[in-house]
């Protein structure tokens, strides 16, 4: 009988650093995924409680409060069926994402948004003051997950001989917190598919969720195994870039959002996914994370990966129906 693959539950990154970097290795190229402590005050009450309340105003409401977030934050609301992560594969939630004006996706959304010149007057007389009370909360939530990711990129760099701060240098400015809402879905089956396979862009992607359920991972043996994140821990996985980067030997994870049990029908998910995306400026050379210094080709010739390109290319193929 085959052993059930499980997804490992590693140390605190601050008081074990050597040992958390050799788990997490372990777990990113063997699994794909591992559940790693929080190290801040990450109230997760407190999460649930920022998500309801962002996602119990109605769309004009959500739509400008994206509008409207002050400096420097840029933010912007997909309402149901407005994103699409697979082809051919609907996806069934909403999303609001938090970020930057200096990234990637905060300048793709203000060229999208000059084109399409359709903020409405309703939304410029929404009162802003009432809206960034619900959303307030949510720029310290930024601070922490960053925090977060930092000690998972220094781990990375432990357990690939890099320099110190040479990963974390090359992220930190490209980041999306991201507030996930999947309504109860009655007129779905067990076994449907809530959000399409696909596997993350740039850098790592951290994640939280409620007790609902539904997020997979596919293994590197071909296997779709649950990911149910431990009170007190969250998720994380790499991405695409992050696996060429590293040779191959990190693994990027896809992963999914499927209704396993007929209770998820009648119930919404709420989930939050950080994406410490590689900075703008970057570009990568599949391989180097194996050599002495990671921002240099490897021997052989290799193709670089501009980021900048990368992400916005991403962008524009999975949000081609979004509406500003």
């Amino acid at each position: 009988m085959k052993t059930p693959t499980y997804i490992p539950e590693l140390p605190d990154p601050t008081l074990h650093q050597t040992e958390f970097a050799l788990q997490l290795h372990k777990a990113l190229t063997t699994v794909g995924a591992a559940y790693i402590p929080t190290v801040s005050v990450l109230e997760e009450q407190r999460l649930l409680d920022c998500l309801k309340a962002f996602f119990a105003l109605n769309e004009l409401q959500k739509r400008a409060l994206a509008h409207q977030l002050p400096s420097p934050w840029q933010g912007v609301f997909l309402p149901l069926g407005e994103e699409q992560l697979a082809n051919g594969q609907d996806d069934y939630k909403e999303a609001f994402d938090l970020n930057s004006v200096q990234g990637v996706y905060a300048r793709w959304a203000t060229r999208r948004k000059a084109r399409q010149c359709n903020q409405s007057a309703e939304a410029n007389k929404t009162d802003q003051a009432a809206l960034l009370q619900v959303v307030q909360p949510l720029f310290q939530v930024f601070d922490l997950f960053q925090g977060q990711a930092n000690h998972v990129l220094a781990a990375i760099e432990r357990a690939y001989q890099q320099p110190s701060n040479s990963l974390i240098a090359k992220h930190g400015k490209n980041s999306t917190l991201r507030l996930l809402h999947y309504p109860p879905a009655p007129h779905l089956a067990p076994g449907s598919i809530r959000l399409g396979t696909h596997q993350d862009y740039s850098g790592i992607t951290l994640l939280w969720h409620d007790t609902t359920g539904g997020l997979e991972i596919l293994t590197p043996d071909q296997e779709w195994v649950a990911v149910d994140i431990p009170p007190g821990h969250i998720g994380v996985i790499v991405s695409e870039v992050m696996q060429l980067w590293s040779g191959d030997t990190l693994y990027g994870a896809p992963h999914r959002v499927r209704i396993t049990h007929v209770q998820q029908l009648q119930k919404a998910r709420y989930a939050i996914a950080f994406f410490c995306e590689t900075n703008a400026d970057c570009i990568i050379y599949p391989g180097s994370l194996l050599h002495k210094s990671a921002m240099h080709p490897p021997n052989g010739s290799v193709e670089p990966i501009s980021i900048e390109q990368f992400l916005t290319q991403k962008y524009d193929q999975i949000m081609e129906r979004v509406r500003f």
